[in-house]
């Protein structure tokens, strides 16, 4: 395989005709634009930035198991290997940014130490195949996707999603005036066929035109929520020569990406590495390797899209917080480095999710009667998607397959097990005026004959009860 060096790497493609009316509206703020003066000998009588004597503030320490480099396996014991990291108030040597520098307004693009970390660990892994590509920190997958939304997608536009998806994906979408056009599902994820389909034959239909053609899809690759399917390569592959052929950007949710449970040909080629156009987005997330709630993630993209997240995040939540930026730049930059990062994602975080999921597997194998509950094993990520058979209910046809699965869900609860229905994952436009929230009350599309179950939180012994507590439910509810 030769190499490229990134000179000769495309640039991205002009995708100036996507941006929305209001991030066309957007610009670099006027305050900002004098940080860029902040430097040598300037004193600074503009700004309105608070004097870090009076942040209360003297260190920031945090004791962080250890990742070391090397070949020695990281033990997986109680007795962690610990090490103390901390942020002194003033710049000092060795240290990454003070917290007079993390815990002051910044200028949208988050601390320098840890985008640059983050943007090393992009290229490592995934390797770009276009010149112009950035990063840029956020809040979180969730502060990603909005703002790619609002940078993309205008009110009554579409856009193309799985058909099964994360509901707050949804619960975003629908408030902003954006259409879902759901797309059929397999054991890989986004059926490449169905979505070419879609495509091909748009405006066949009467509210289908040239002008509302979707050019935006969300995805998520690996470890999919609720399905917990991931892309094989050549799935990527086409969907990304689908994404070429129609000119579509692609909004790639990766927070599962390191939960990767089989790795010996190496991590899964994401749709970044594939793209020589610049028309992926991707979106990374601490929160699954790290913790929710450092509330910290990344997303890749070319320049031009960038500068447009950075006015975005200018005017709302300025930059992460500067707490969570210093302690995770410190351990991340100070202490780890890029291999004791990556050390730590592949035998420790991706290993224990690996054997939660080999566990509850096992647990549903031999408490859940398999004719009644099946499931794909899941290659990555955090949740098992049950499908209930209520073909095999004697009251199948009789009632609604959405009354059958409300029993079940019922008894699950009587069972004091819990599941997430569903229905809740469903694209489909929701009933106006039911109320959602009355789950004991309520289910909603009779194709959601889906239970979600996940591996992520419980500790073994309770994955082993809750189990058995399914395996009682469905037996009682497939008696009625």
């Amino acid at each position: 395989m030769v190499v490229q060096s990134v000179s000769e790497l495309p640039l991205a493609k002009d995708f100036s005709s996507f941006i929305s009316v209001e991030a066309s509206a957007r610009k670099k703020s006027p305050l900002k634009s004098l940080l860029v003066f902040m430097k040598g000998n300037m004193i600074s009588l503009g700004g309105g930035l608070p004097h870090p004597s009076t942040f209360p503030f003297t260190e920031l320490s945090s004791v962080v198991k250890s990742a070391p480099a090397g070949t020695t396996a990281l033990k997986d014991t109680k007795k962690e290997n610990i090490e103390t990291v901390s942020v002194p108030l003033d710049p000092t040597d060795g240290k990454v940014e003070s917290l007079a520098a993390s815990l002051q307004y910044g200028g949208g693009l988050g601390m320098p130490s840890l985008r640059n970390f983050c943007k090393t660990h992009i290229e490592s892994m995934h390797k770009p195949q276009y010149q112009d590509w950035e990063v840029i920190m956020t809040c979180g997958n969730t502060d990603s996707f909005t703002k790619a939304l609002a940078l993309l997608l205008n009110r009554g536009d579409y856009i193309l999603i799985e058909k099964w998806a994360y509901p707050t994906a949804m619960e975003t979408i629908e408030p902003l005036g954006i259409t879902a056009v759901p797309i059929p599902v397999d054991g890989e994820g986004i059926c490449p066929k169905a979505l070419r389909q879609t495509l091909d034959n748009w405006g066949s239909e009467p509210h289908q035109t040239p002008e509302n053609k979707p050019r935006v899809a969300y995805l998520v690759p690996t470890g999919q929520n609720p399905t917990g399917a991931t892309m094989g390569l050549q799935r990527r592959r086409d969907i990304m020569a689908i994404a070429q052929q129609h000119n579509l950007i692609i909004i790639e949710d990766d927070p599962y990406y390191y939960l990767q449970f089989s790795i010996d040909d190496g991590w899964m080629p994401s749709l970044l590495s594939l793209d020589t156009d610049g028309r992926v987005i991707r979106l990374d997330s601490f929160s699954k390797t790290l913790a929710p709630g450092c509330r910290v993630g990344y997303a890749t993209m070319n320049k031009q899209f960038r500068e447009y997240f950075q006015f975005h995040t200018e005017v709302t939540v300025q930059q992460p917080s500067g707490f969570s930026q210093a302690v995770l730049a410190e351990m991340l930059v100070g202490h780890w480095g890029q291999e004791g990062y990556t050390r730590y994602l592949t035998e420790r975080v991706r290993i224990e999710y690996l054997n939660r999921s080999k566990f509850l597997q096992s647990c549903l194998r031999k408490y859940v009667n398999s004719e009644l509950i099946s499931f794909v094993e899941p290659s990555a990520g955090m949740f098992i998607w049950l499908k209930v058979h209520v073909e095999k209910h004697p009251r199948h046809g009789q009632v609604t397959d959405s009354a059958l699965m409300l029993e079940l869900f019922n008894a699950c609860i009587a069972e004091d097990v819990l599941l997430t229905p569903g229905w809740q994952f469903s694209t489909k436009p929701k009933p106006q005026n039911a109320d959602l929230s009355k789950v004991q009350e309520f289910w909603f599309d009779d194709e959601a004959t889906f239970l979600r179950a996940t591996f992520a939180y419980a500790d073994f012994p309770q994955m082993e009860k809750a189990a058995q507590s399914l395996g009682v439910a469905v037996t009682k509810a497939f008696a009625a």
